[in-house]
C-alpha cells in the first residue's frame, strides 16, 4: 500500500470508529458520506468510488453495497501506548545480551500499565531495581500478542524485541509536556469543553492544547501557557485539577527514542470566555470549538488521549451534578 492510501486508510478507520458519519446499527456508513469526511480531514478530494476500492482491498474495512465499516482485529487485547516491566539490573543485560525480553522455562513477560506497581515489585527482586518502559503502540504495528490476567489484571507476552523497549535504547529520553482542558457553562447552563483541531501527517485532529515544559517551568502553568498560545486567547485560568498522565513513545528528530509524558489540566477561566478566539495557525491549528463533555470523548481519538479524555468527562460531569 502506498504511502498515501495508508494515510486514507486510517483517516476512514478513525472517522468510522469515531461515528463522525452517520452508521447503521451493524457500524456501516455510505461510502459517500465517508468520502466526504475523509476528504475533508485530509484536505484532498476523494469520490465514493476511491473509498469503496480502498475498502475491498483492506482488511480492515468491510463493504457491502454502497456502505462500509472498520472492522476490529479478532484477537488480541488492546493495551495502553505505554506498559511498565519490573526486572532488575541484571536482567537488563541478560536482555541486551540476548536482543529481546524473554524469560527462561518460557515463562510470560508480566506487564503492568501502573509504573509505580513495577516499581514496588522491582523494589522486592532482590537486585538493582529497573523498570522498562514498553512502546505498545509500536509493537501493535508488529502484531504483538498480549494476554491479560483476570486475576491480577497484568498484561503478559511471550517476549519482546529489545527495539520497543524505549529506555534500552541509545539516546533515550524523556521529554515533558502540559496541556489543558478549559471548562465553562454553555447558555443551557451544561458544561462545555474547549478542544482545537489540528493538523498532522495522518489528517486533521481534534486534540487537547499542549505543548512542552520551558526550563524550570510548573507543568500547571505550562498547561495553562499552552492554551493561551495554541487556542489565542487572553483569558486567564484557574487550574482546577490534574486529569491524568498521558504517556507515549516517539522517535525525535535523528530517529531519537522519547518517552512522552503529558500532564493533562481541567482549567477554569477567570471571567469570560466568549471572546474571540486566534488559533496558532503556525502551529498547524485551524480551529478551537466548544463541545459537550460526551462529543469532546467522541472526537478526540488518538489512542493515548482517549482514556483521560474519558476521565475528563467523568470529572466535569460529576461537578455537576453537585451544583
Amino acid at each position: 500500500m502506498s504511502v498515501e492510501h495508508d494515510r486514507i486508510a486510517k483517516t476512514l478507520s478513525r472517522i468510522l470508529r469515531s461515528r463522525e458519519v452517520p452508521t447503521d446499527r451493524r457500524g456501516f456508513a455510505t461510502v459517500t458520506a465517508a468520502a466526504v469526511a475523509v476528504g475533508r480531514a485530509l484536505e484532498m478530494e476523494l469520490q465514493p468510488s476511491d473509498i469503496a476500492q480502498l475498502a475491498r482491498t483492506n482488511r480492515r474495512f468491510d463493504v457491502c453495497d454502497d456502505r462500509v465499516r472498520a472492522v476490529r482485529p479478532p484477537d488480541g487485547v488492546r493495551a495502553p501506548d505505554i506498559l511498565y516491566h519490573a526486572c532488575t539490573q541484571r536482567q537488563v543485560e541478560r536482555y541486551l545480551q540476548m536482543g529481546a525480553v524473554r524469560l527462561p522455562r518460557n515463562r510470560p513477560v508480566f506487564l503492568s500499565d501502573d509504573e509505580c506497581q513495577a516499581w514496588r515489585v522491582a523494589h522486592r527482586m532482590g537486585g538493582t531495581p529497573r523498570v522498562l518502559y514498553v512502546d505498545t503502540a509500536r509493537n501493535r504495528r508488529r502484531k504483538l500478542r498480549l494476554q491479560r490476567s483476570k486475576r491480577t489484571g497484568l498484561f503478559m507476552a511471550r517476549s519482546l524485541s529489545v527495539s520497543d523497549v524505549l529506555n534500552l535504547q541509545p539516546a533515550f529520553a524523556e521529554q515533558l509536556s502540559a496541556g489543558g482542558i478549559p471548562v465553562t457553562l454553555g447558555e443551557d447552563g451544561q458544561p462545555r469543553m474547549a478542544l482545537i483541531r489540528v493538523t498532522r501527517r495522518s489528517g486533521v485532529t481534534w486534540e487537547v492544547a499542549k505543548g512542552k515544559l520551558e526550563p524550570g517551568e510548573p507543568p500547571e502553568w505550562a498547561g495553562v501557557r499552552e492554551v493561551q498560545e495554541e487556542m489565542g486567547i487572553d483569558c486567564d485560568f484557574d487550574v482546577r485539577c490534574l486529569v491524568g498522565l498521558v504517556r507515549y513513545g516517539f522517535m525525535a528528530p535523528g530517529g531519537l527514542p522519547r518517552l512522552k509524558t503529558i500532564f493533562l489540566y481541567l482549567l477554569d477561566p477567570r471571567g469570560d470566555m466568549n471572546g474571540q478566539f486566534r488559533p496558532s495557525t503556525r502551529e498547524g491549528i485551524k480551529d478551537v470549538r466548544w463541545f459537550t463533555p460526551e462529543e469532546a470523548c467522541r472526537v478526540v481519538t488518538h489512542s493515548s488521549l482517549r482514556p483521560v479524555m474519558r476521565r475528563a468527562k467523568q470529572l466535569v460531569e460529576a461537578e455537576q451534578r453537585t451544583r
